[in-house]
Parts: structure tokens; sequence; C-alpha cells
């Protein structure tokens, strides 16, 4: 089982995208894991604001952003 993602690792690699926004695929992948093993840190790092929803594509997928928190 690989390790749990945290919120901090999360943002790290959402930072290391240099992109404006992101997907929740785009993080697993810079992380080299599988989309639900990011859940639990992707979700902490959106409860403390750290990451907020900006839309959802065409394909429901959602999009992310950073936050200046």
């Amino acid at each position: 089982m690989p390790e749990t993602i945290t919120a901090d690792q999360v943002i790290e690699a959402a930072r290391d995208l240099d992109q404006d926004e992101f997907t929740r695929g785009d993080i697993a992948e810079k992380l080299g894991v599988e989309k639900p093993d990011i859940k639990p840190g992707f979700k902490a790092a959106r409860h403390a604001g750290r990451l907020e929803k900006v839309r959802d594509d065409d394909q429901n997928t959602g999009h992310f952003r950073l936050t200046d928190q």
C-alpha cells in the first residue's frame, strides 16, 4: 500500500505543476500515484482553504487552483 499523501505534499505538487488550474489527476500524476491515493491529502488541503474549486469542465472533471494561504 502506498504511503499516505499529506495535504502538504498535494500543495507542493500543485506548486510544482506551475499551472493556474489543475485537476486531481494532474496532482496524482505529479506524485506518481493513483488518483484515489491522494484523496485524504487533497480533501485536507481543501478543508484548510489551501485549494479551491474553480470549475467543472464538459466531462465533469473538477479544476482547482491554489489559494493565497
